[in-house]
């Protein structure tokens, strides 16, 4: 059988990572719901969540802009994250009247990790050690041009 052209290769290797990306976008969504659901917890709330885990402790006000919410909107989600032991309020120490909403890191790895697998394997050490350093920095080149901005 003649080996496969350049081109030909080249789009199965695509079709396949689109394929892919697809399959753990899906996992990754349901995991979110299944994970929100089991917590008690709705989707925006988890969201809120991963966002002060990503970017750090933040003020309502940051909250809002990351999320695309109102303030008000905001002190709910705030509000619940801290009843379900997710988050905390801290006074700024910088300005006395403004609050940090500071993630639990460890509720989550507790209580809401587990409803992610293929983040379970990803976060131990030997699932990257099969991979050079060079192709840890195209994997991450790929997922950070996958993120950026259009136009």
């Amino acid at each position: 059988m003649p080996p496969k052209s350049k081109l030909r290769r080249r789009e199965e290797a695509v079709r396949d990572l689109k394929l892919n990306l697809r399959r753990f976008v899906v996992e990754l969504i349901v995991s979110s719901y299944e994970a929100a659901e089991d917590v008690d917890m709705n989707p925006t709330d988890l969201g809120s969540l991963c966002l002060l885990l990503l970017y750090g402790p933040a003020p309502a006000g940051r909250l809002a802009e990351l999320t695309g919410l109102t303030t008000g909107a905001v002190t709910g989600v705030i509000d619940r994250l801290e009843k379900g032991g997710f988050a905390r309020r801290e006074l700024d120490p910088a300005d006395r009247r403004k609050v940090i909403v500071v993630p639990n890191p460890e509720r989550v790895d507790r209580d809401l990790f587990p409803h992610f697998p293929s983040l379970q394997r990803a976060a131990a050490q030997q699932f990257y050690d099969n991979f050079s350093v060079a192709e840890l920095e195209r994997i991450t080149e790929f997922l950070s041009r996958l993120r950026a901005p259009a136009g």
